[in-house]
C-alpha cells in the first residue's frame, strides 16, 4: 500500500497512482471530490485508495485480517452466543472443588480478637542481620501487610520493597512444614533427641567436633545464647556466612579507627554525598532511613534553598545512581 505521495492543495490533481510492484486500476478522483463533498463531520482516511474503496485496498485488508468478513458476517443472536459460552468457560475455572473445613467457633475467645477489625504488631524485620520496626496487619490471626513503624529510628514509618515482600514467606507453597531430616518428614522431638545425643558426645571434648555456622546475628538474646553455648563448648568454632558480606566495609573500618564499627551516615545533614559503587538508598540495612533522610534534604523550605548534590561512581546501574542521574538534570 505504499503508494506515490499526492498532495491535494485545492484541486485534487489528476494523476494516476501506481503501486511499486507495476500498473494497476487508476483512482476515479471525480468520485473521491463527489464523496468528500456530500460527506458529513471528520473524514479519517489513510490513504486514497481506502477513501475511494479501491479493490486493492479491499484486498489489503483482508489479507491483514483474514477472519474479518467472517466476525463482520454473524448476527446478534450468534454473537450472545459466543459471549455466553465464553463467559461460562471463563466461570469453570473458579469451580474447581476446593478441600472441606469443618468451622468451629471458639472455645475460648482469643484476647482483642472482633472479626472483621484487623489487629496490628508491632515487631521487626530482619536485613542484613540488622532489625527494622515494622506494623503488621492481621486479620482473624493471619498476617497480611507490613508497615513501617514510626516510632522506630530505622524506618520511621517508611517501608521498602523487602518488607512489603517479607509477609509473603509466611504464604510461600515452597515453605516447608515440617522439620526434615535428610529430605524426611521429622519432628521437633526427634530433632531435640539427635541434637542431645550429638552434644552428650561433644562434653567428653569440650566441643572440638562442634561447628556453627548462622548468618549475620545482631539480636542480642541470640547472642547471649549462643555465648553461653560457647562457654559450655569452649572448644567449637562459629562461622559467619551472608550472600552479600560487608567485610570489606568492616576491613576499611579497622584501617581507619582500629575496631570493628558500622557507619551510621546522616543524610539530612549532608550537602555533598559522594557514593562509590555503594547502593545506600536500597541494599544497605539503613536503606529506608537513609532514602528518607537524603529525601528530606531535597525539599526546599521557609529559610533554605539550597539541596543536595550527589555523585555516583559506580560499576553497574543501581536506583543510587539513577537518583544521581535525575538529580543532575534537575
Amino acid at each position: 500500500m505504499q503508494n506515490e505521495l499526492i498532495q491535494l492543495t485545492g484541486d485534487v490533481r489528476r494523476k494516476p497512482i501506481t503501486a511499486p510492484g507495476g500498473d494497476r486500476e487508476k483512482i476515479n478522483l471525480d468520485a473521491v471530490r463527489e464523496r468528500l463533498a456530500t460527506s458529513r463531520g471528520k473524514q479519517m482516511w489513510r490513504s486514497l485508495d481506502e477513501l475511494a474503496g479501491t479493490p486493492e485496498f479491499a484486498r489489503y485488508v483482508e489479507d491483514d485480517f483474514p477472519d474479518r468478513a467472517g466476525l463482520l458476517s454473524v448476527d446478534r443472536r450468534s454473537f450472545l452466543k459466543l459471549a455466553g459460552a465464553s463467559l461460562a468457560l471463563a466461570g469453570v475455572a473458579g469451580c474447581a472443588r476446593q478441600p472441606q473445613e469443618k468451622i468451629v467457633p471458639f472455645v475460648k475467645k482469643p484476647e482483642q480478637l472482633i472479626h472483621g477489625v484487623p489487629l496490628q504488631f508491632a515487631t521487626s524485620q530482619v536485613f542484613g542481620g540488622y532489625a527494622r520496626g515494622v506494623l503488621v496487619r492481621s486479620n482473624e490471626g493471619r498476617p497480611t501487610k507490613i508497615e513501617g513503624n514510626p516510632d522506630h529510628p530505622a524506618s520511621l514509618g517508611a517501608t521498602d520493597v523487602w518488607m512489603q515482600a517479607d509477609v509473603l514467606q509466611m504464604y510461600d507453597p515452597d515453605r516447608s512444614t515440617s522439620v526434615l531430616n535428610f529430605g524426611e518428614v521429622s519432628s521437633w522431638d526427634q530433632f531435640v533427641r539427635a541434637m542431645n545425643a550429638a552434644l552428650a558426645q561433644q562434653r567428653r571434648t569440650r566441643g572440638a567436633g562442634l561447628r556453627i555456622v548462622s548468618e549475620t546475628i545482631t539480636s542480642p538474646v541470640l547472642a547471649d545464647q549462643m555465648a553461653a553455648l560457647l562457654r559450655r563448648f569452649p572448644q567449637a568454632r562459629w562461622y559467619r556466612h551472608d550472600p552479600v558480606s560487608p567485610d570489606n566495609a568492616r576491613a576499611g573500618a579497622r584501617l581507619a579507627l582500629g575496631q570493628d564499627v558500622d557507619t551510621i551516615y546522616r543524610f539530612d545533614r549532608a550537602r555533598r554525598i559522594l557514593s562509590l559503587d555503594s547502593e545506600f538508598l536500597l541494599g544497605d540495612p539503613g536503606s529506608v532511613r537513609y532514602a528518607r533522610d537524603f529525601s528530606q534534604r531535597k525539599r526546599v523550605r521557609l529559610g533554605r534553598s539550597a539541596m543536595n548534590r550527589m555523585y555516583v561512581v559506580e560499576s553497574s546501574v543501581t536506583i543510587t545512581g539513577a537518583k544521581a542521574r535525575t538529580t543532575a538534570c534537575r
